[in-house]
Protein backbone atom coordinates (compact mmCIF):
# COMPACT_ATOMS: atom_id res chain seq x y z
CA UNK A 1 0.00 0.00 0.00
CA UNK A 2 1.65 3.33 -0.82
CA UNK A 3 2.02 5.80 1.65
CA UNK A 4 0.97 9.66 1.61
CA UNK A 5 4.63 10.48 3.08
CA UNK A 6 7.17 12.15 1.00
CA UNK A 7 10.52 10.54 0.70
CA UNK A 8 13.92 11.95 0.26
CA UNK A 9 17.73 10.72 -0.20
CA UNK A 10 19.91 11.83 1.97
CA UNK A 11 23.92 10.90 1.60
CA UNK A 12 25.98 10.84 4.48
CA UNK A 13 29.52 10.25 5.21
CA UNK A 14 30.12 7.32 7.23
CA UNK A 15 31.03 9.37 11.10
CA UNK A 16 27.66 10.22 10.75
CA UNK A 17 25.82 6.98 9.64
CA UNK A 18 27.56 5.68 12.51
CA UNK A 19 26.62 8.33 14.97
CA UNK A 20 22.66 7.48 13.55
CA UNK A 21 23.60 3.67 13.99
CA UNK A 22 24.52 4.23 17.83
CA UNK A 23 21.53 6.51 18.47
CA UNK A 24 18.99 3.86 16.51
CA UNK A 25 20.66 1.29 18.82
CA UNK A 26 20.11 3.26 21.86
CA UNK A 27 17.09 4.51 20.70
CA UNK A 28 15.06 0.81 19.74
CA UNK A 29 14.44 3.15 16.03
CA UNK A 30 15.53 2.24 12.84
CA UNK A 31 18.39 4.33 11.37
CA UNK A 32 16.05 6.31 8.85
CA UNK A 33 13.63 7.01 12.30
CA UNK A 34 16.40 8.26 14.13
CA UNK A 35 17.36 10.24 11.05
CA UNK A 36 14.09 11.62 10.69
CA UNK A 37 13.78 12.64 14.52
CA UNK A 38 16.81 14.40 14.13
CA UNK A 39 15.16 16.00 11.60
CA UNK A 40 12.20 17.46 13.30
CA UNK A 41 14.19 18.65 15.98
CA UNK A 42 16.43 20.70 14.39
CA UNK A 43 13.24 21.92 12.59
CA UNK A 44 11.81 23.03 15.94
CA UNK A 45 14.89 24.72 16.94
CA UNK A 46 15.09 26.92 13.99
CA UNK A 47 11.53 27.73 14.30
CA UNK A 48 12.50 28.87 17.43
CA UNK A 49 15.23 30.56 16.69
CA UNK A 50 12.85 32.47 14.11
CA UNK A 51 10.44 33.24 16.46
CA UNK A 52 12.88 35.07 19.04
CA UNK A 53 14.55 37.22 16.80
CA UNK A 54 10.90 38.38 16.39
CA UNK A 55 10.54 38.98 19.97
CA UNK A 56 14.01 40.65 20.63
CA UNK A 57 13.30 42.56 17.41
CA UNK A 58 9.44 43.89 19.27
CA UNK A 59 11.09 44.12 22.33
CA UNK A 60 13.98 46.60 21.57
CA UNK A 61 11.34 48.94 20.32
CA UNK A 62 10.20 51.54 22.67
CA UNK A 63 6.71 51.13 22.75
CA UNK A 64 3.51 50.39 25.01
CA UNK A 65 2.97 47.47 26.83
CA UNK A 66 0.38 45.89 27.86
CA UNK A 67 1.14 43.16 30.98
CA UNK A 68 0.43 39.17 30.49
CA UNK A 69 -1.71 38.89 33.39
CA UNK A 70 -3.49 42.12 31.90
CA UNK A 71 -4.00 40.53 28.42
CA UNK A 72 -5.40 37.56 29.34
CA UNK A 73 -8.42 39.21 31.64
Amino acid sequence: MPTSKKRINITVDDDVYRALERLSGKRDQSVAGVGLSLIEEALGYQEDLYFSRIADERLSRKQKRIAHDKAWD
